[in-house]
């Protein structure tokens, strides 16, 4: 649990065991009925929780919802409790497939119309209006073959929606219910990479080639291989003797979040800062373990985190989840106590760029050194470099000089046509650096990719 409880009084559980029924039993993907015991199960479950505390917490109507589900269907059972408690429609439309390249590219600049300046931007939150989208057609083709529930696009459909709703709830308590959520969510996708990266830094024996030192096999684990493999003498060869893989560095991370005023447009309901928190703070939890630092960039520079400060990181990724209901005004206010200031908003990433610089380059070189940058990298004007953005690539090659590894986090606005003027230079720069550029579209998706690059570069 978090620091606070999320609590419920128990009639909500008679909403909740009737809505849980019908919803199951709507369900298309379970076959049979619930027990028309199930409800009754359920109440003798909760009762003895809410006598024990005088309430319920989110978690206790979770687990009801699972453990009164047949073994097969508690995946889907625990994602249909999420849907009644977020208020999530069971008619919402599916995501799509994740696209790659110039084919998503193409997409999302055909959805232009659908980029708006929400009561999020800066100055327009008493006129602001809805934009219809009945009449747009949907580009992204359904899924054909579902991922199991949890996983993949399902598991970012339930964080994408969470956010949504996050963002236009307004009623306090429902507010906590939907922070915490999607905390557990984002944190459990954190958990996930971690098992990835854990795995990958275990020791392990790859067969001895030709020409490498014959000191570095592993003698012990060689024999127990030719002994398993029932080699005789004579029959052994060069591949049977195993060698140590190179142990992983330990790694000095530092991560820059973009919240200039841009990062404010909405594209599908959510803004440049949710794609990029939704997928920071998985990817913050699942490293926690490496030594960190975390600023954020407007036209000022904002730490939060440097690599030697001792913090609660969960503290700070809850602050990060507040980040998604404010517009830029309230986050002005939150970093500044002013509201509509001069220098508030506009993009100004090199000093930021600079002390992750410093940072980084006086950790030791024995260490790997990784800068991750999340932003929708409108930073240049169309057909104009100045003195400011040619700072941005210098330090970035500096970086680079230095061996630190960049790697950016980039939202799908930054495709859309109204930006590309302004991004498709600094976009163009960084892939020419050999910098990976990994969209935030889907969380799971950019931390997949965030992994594999992590291999490789500590190879």
């Amino acid at each position: 649990m978090s620091n606070y409880e999320l609590t419920y009084p128990f009639h909500y559980a008679n909403f909740f065991i009737p809505e849980f029924i019908i919803r199951m039993r709507r369900n298309r993907e379970i076959l049979e009925k619930p027990s028309p015991r199930q409800s009754i199960n359920m109440g003798k479950i909760l009762l003895p929780m809410y006598i024990r505390n005088g309430h319920l917490k989110f978690e206790d109507l979770i687990k009801a919802a699972v453990i009164t589900s047949q073994v097969e269907n508690q995946k889907i059972a625990e994602k249909t409790a999420l849907e009644i408690l977020t208020q999530v429609s069971e008619y919402e439309d599916e995501e799509g497939e994740p696209f790659d390249g110039d084919q998503l590219l193409s997409l999302l600049a055909s959805k232009t119309k659908e980029v708006i300046v929400s009561p999020h931007g800066k100055g327009l939150e008493q006129t602001y209006h809805n934009t219809s989208r009945n009449n747009d057609v949907d580009q992204f083709v359904k899924l054909e073959n579902k991922p199991d529930i949890g996983v993949g696009p399902g598991e970012n459909r339930i964080v994408k929606l969470a956010a949504k709703t996050l963002k236009n709830e307004l009623d306090e308590k429902m507010r906590k219910l939907l922070a915490y959520l999607l905390k557990e969510r984002l944190l459990k996708l954190g958990r996930e990479l971690e098992r990835k990266d854990d795995w990958s830094k275990i020791a392990s024996v790859r067969p001895f080639q030709p020409g490498e030192d014959p000191d570095s096999i592993d003698e012990d684990r060689s024999l127990e291989n030719i002994i398993d493999l029932g080699r005789k003498i004579e029959e052994i060869r060069q591949d049977d003797f195993l060698m140590l893989k190179k142990k992983k560095k330990n790694r000095n991370i530092i991560y820059i979040q973009d919240i200039s005023n841009t990062m404010f447009y909405d594209y599908e309901g959510i803004n440049s800062i949710n794609y990029s928190i939704l997928s920071l703070i998985p990817l913050m939890w699942g490293l926690r373990n490496d030594k960190w630092g975390l600023i954020l960039y407007e036209s000022n520079s904002h730490i939060i985190k440097d690599l030697t400060d001792e913090r609660d990181i969960e503290k700070i990724l809850e602050e990060l989840i507040s980040m998604i209901t404010m517009t830029t005004t309230q986050m002005e206010y939150h970093f500044r106590g002013t509201r509509d200031g001069p220098t508030w908003g506009g993009t100004i990433p090199n000093k930021s760029f600079e002390w992750a610089y410093d940072q980084l380059i006086e950790a030791s070189d024995r260490s790997d050194r990784i800068c991750f940058i999340f932003s929708d990298f409108v930073i240049n004007e169309p057909g104009k470099e100045s003195e400011e953005s040619k700072k941005n690539y210098e330090i970035i090659k500096r970086m680079i000089n230095e061996n630190i590894k960049v790697f950016a986090g980039i939202s799908p606005l930054a495709y859309k046509e109204i930006f590309r003027p302004y991004s498709v230079v600094a976009i163009d720069k960084l892939l020419k650096m050999g910098i990976p550029v990994i969209e935030t579209y889907y969380p799971s998706v950019f931390l997949d990719k965030a992994h594999e690059w992590l291999n490789e570069i500590s190879k």
